[in-house]
């Protein structure tokens, strides 16, 4: 990839200390990453990043792609970030303008045919409809969360790739759509200079950690000076250039997404009682209070809480008119053993309270009332009428290169302006959709109330009294649950086959990746109401662990005239209970 990103060279180094500014704080930045602290004191997270080491060590300032591959693995990891590919910010910066120029192709089209991802740029001067103006579309506020290098704002290079993007009217952020729209609408210098820094001002982007933000901020920097050498044949002189990175550096800002402060700081309290070290003017050795975040509304000349612009305190009026990103996915484990907690589901309620329309690309499971979302907020999100899904992809990796992620990933749309009708029953297939529509007149109840919890199929107390050493070989934390390595556990119980099938069930499990039955005395089992019925029996885990897999196929079980009664371990769920096998073919062929 060619360089792009350089400290010492023009424009970058002429402003750099504004550029590490931190507006709320009133200090630098810091790295908020322990990606360099093996260099130092200077490069620890908590430490603001000093323009004199950068400058003695420019080539740690460099977009992701560039970093080694551990450094890339290592901040997926712990930080959740993913490339986002240049056309899926296209995509999505798209829809955006869709709602806002009412018709789609406005910028450019894209061009999806034999898998590819290419777009064609609109040509001609963009028209714009009766009730609005230029200048109105100029000044439209947008924000990008969890911002990274800024690619949904500008596109000097595509950061999947690293492939630069030129001319400037072939790219696709939304700063850039301003930019072109300026360069169409204005002739004298005075009136594209104001106008220019009138798109930057509403442009906005927040992120956690330091280097990324100042990488936002060179990019944001230097696409202004793309646009105005290409307009004006020449380079913007110094005044201008700090002028600019004054407004950038209020505009990209490092914040805790979450809690709207400087990131790594003690909690913000408002009336936090003073220690006795703070007293005396001593370190109290939990480190500097997390400040505020702070940013300017330039039209009112003011500086704003970035936490006083959720919706209870906003008084009705928000200051952004469209949010848009990519957040992170779950949070940090420290051990690779654990499981780690989901945390898009808190970006999302967070940004929606400042914001009436967002646009995000997440993961999808909880559309499907799955995943590690809770139940209750699946149910609030499936149920909210504000709320569409534009795309889905299930295989995450046609998305995000290289990336696995179960159940797909999802663009949605939040728009408190407009009722959609809540998705309830959400499926990728538009015939289906229309299905459940109609289904859904004649009856509320749903295929998930017919699914059996894990664990149907347990053992009776006969079963451990004739066996009172299963629980030790099953282990104590399945409790009477039939378990997934039973049959290989007690083999003496569970038979390959038997002279007299009168008194046995028949069971389904896996011994290592092969399905088998396996014979257990019916004593032995605890009664429940799939064992005399029909039903299917599906893997209650699906998946091995391949990017990008589809289900596994579900199997038939059911009882056959004279033939032993069927269940399962706890490998598999059951659907039903059904009265007669018509029903479970059916069932089966959903």
């Amino acid at each position: 990839m060619e360089k792009r990103i350089d400290i010492t060279s023009y424009p970058a180094v002429n402003v750099l200390d504004l550029l590490l500014q931190d507006k709320s704080a009133k200090k630098n930045i810091i790295w908020a990453t322990d990606t360099y602290e093996e260099l130092g004191e200077g490069f620890t997270d908590k430490a603001q990043m000093d323009a004199g080491a950068l400058l003695r060590r420019p080539e740690l300032i460099c977009p992701r792609i560039q970093k080694p591959q551990e450094a890339q693995a290592q901040r997926t990891r712990k930080k959740a970030e993913v490339f986002t590919p240049a056309w899926l910010c296209n995509r999505m910066n798209n829809y955006c303008d869709d709602g806002w120029f009412g018709k789609s192709g406005v910028f450019n089209t894209e061009n999806t045919e034999n898998g590819g991802h290419t777009w064609t740029v609109s040509e001609g001067k963009i028209e714009f409809p009766e009730e609005q103006s230029w200048w109105h579309y100029v000044d439209s506020r947008r924000l990008e969360i969890t911002c990274g290098e800024a690619p949904y704002l500008v596109s000097r290079y595509d950061v999947s790739t690293g492939e630069l993007i030129v001319p400037p009217v072939r790219r696709i952020g939304f700063l850039d759509r301003k930019l072109r729209v300026v360069n169409e609408n204005t002739g004298a210098y005075e009136e594209w200079l104001k106008w220019t820094i009138r798109a930057f001002e509403a442009s906005y982007g927040y992120e956690y950690q330091g280097d990324n933000v100042l990488i936002a901020r060179i990019n944001l920097l230097l696409t202004f000076t793309d646009y105005y050498e290409e307009r004006w044949g020449q380079k913007p002189d110094e005044k201008l250039l700090r002028h600019t990175a004054n407004k950038i550096a209020w505009n990209i800002w490092q914040m805790d997404g979450l809690k709207g402060t400087v990131p790594l700081g003690k909690p913000y309290e408002k009336f936090r009682q003073i220690t006795f070290f703070e007293m005396f003017g001593m370190e109290d050795g939990t480190g500097p209070e997390a400040v505020p975040c702070r940013i300017q509304d330039w039209r009112r000349k003011t500086p704003l809480r970035f936490m006083d612009l959720k919706e209870e305190k906003a008084m009705g009026k928000k200051l952004f008119d469209y949010v848009i990103g990519n957040p992170p996915y779950q949070e940090d484990v420290e051990n690779k053993g654990d499981r780690a907690n989901p945390v898009y589901d808190k970006f999302m309620d967070a940004v929606y309270e400042i914001a009436d329309r967002v646009e995000l690309i997440h993961p999808a499971r909880f559309l499907f009332n799955a995943g590690q979302t809770s139940k209750a907020w699946n149910e609030k999100m499936l149920n909210d009428e504000h709320l569409k899904v534009l795309h889905y992809e299930q295989k995450s990796d046609k998305v995000f290169p290289n990336t696995d992620i179960k159940g797909g990933v999802a663009i949605t749309l939040h728009d408190k302006t407009k009722k959609y009708g809540a998705i309830g029953v959400f499926t990728s297939f538009k015939e289906l959709n229309e299905i459940t529509k109609k289904v859904s007149i004649i009856s509320k109840t749903s295929i998930d109330s017919l699914i059996s919890p894990r664990g149907t199929y347990r053992f009776s107390e006969r079963f451990f009294s004739d066996y009172p050493f299963a629980m030790e070989r099953l282990g104590k934390g399945s409790g009477n649950m039939i378990v997934s390595n039973a049959f290989t556990q007690m083999p003496e119980a569970f038979l390959q086959s038997v002279d007299n099938e009168s008194g046995y069930i028949k069971l389904l499990g896996r011994i290592k990746s092969d399905r088998v039955y396996r014979y257990l005395k019916r004593d032995y089992l605890l009664e429940n109401e799939y064992i005399d019925a029909w039903k299917v029996m599906l893997p209650e885990a699906n998946g091995s662990g391949a990017i990008g897999e589809v289900l596994s196929t579900p199997l038939i079980g059911a009882p056959l005239i004279g033939a032993p009664l069927i269940g399962a371990t706890d490998t598999f769920i059951s659907i039903g209970p059904f009265s007669n096998e018509i029903e479970a073919e059916n069932v089966f062929k959903y």
